[in-house]
């Protein structure tokens, strides 16, 4: 291999190393030990905006794991339930560099077999999650214990 093919597989590696973004996951994770139930209740209004049908979003919206279980649909009121099993995270959001926007999310509730958590605004679900930390590498979870 001669100098000049060398000089430029070290610049395309270097490129291609440094141009990648952190994936982010926004999570509820399960430390309680038994399974815990999450209900999420969907923004039509983001959800018709961002182009897509509410009736089929709130039947598909899941991390297609074992650990974000679907257990029910309200396709009337946008509002589906989940199950988590103990000692897992369900992931609600994710993607390349970004923080939790909450977009297609208006509100979520979490039941556990001692206590209820409700978030009941995007800010309650960004404060809960961590979204505005300094650091925004890989998790955004909000810890059931």
């Amino acid at each position: 291999m001669n100098a000049r093919t060398k000089l430029a597989l070290t610049l395309f590696s270097t490129i291609i190393l440094t141009s990648c973004d952190y994936y982010n996951d926004t999570r509820v994770c399960n430390q309680t030990g038994q399974d815990i139930t999450l209900i999420i209740r969907f923004d039509t209004d983001g959800i018709k905006n961002g182009g897509l049908e509410p009736r089929k979003f709130t039947k598909t919206f899941h991390n297609w794991r074992e650990n974000l279980t679907p257990i029910h649909f309200d396709t009337i009121n946008f509002i589906s339930t989940y199950l988590i099993n103990r000692d897992s995270c369900g992931q609600i959001e994710g993607g390349p560099n970004r923080r939790p926007n909450f977009r297609f999310i208006k509100a979520m509730t979490v039941v556990t077999k001692s206590d209820t958590i409700e978030l009941k605004t995007k800010g309650e679900m960004r404060k809960a999650f961590g979204a505005d930390r300094e650091e925004p590498e890989y998790y955004f979870d909000l810890l059931i214990k």
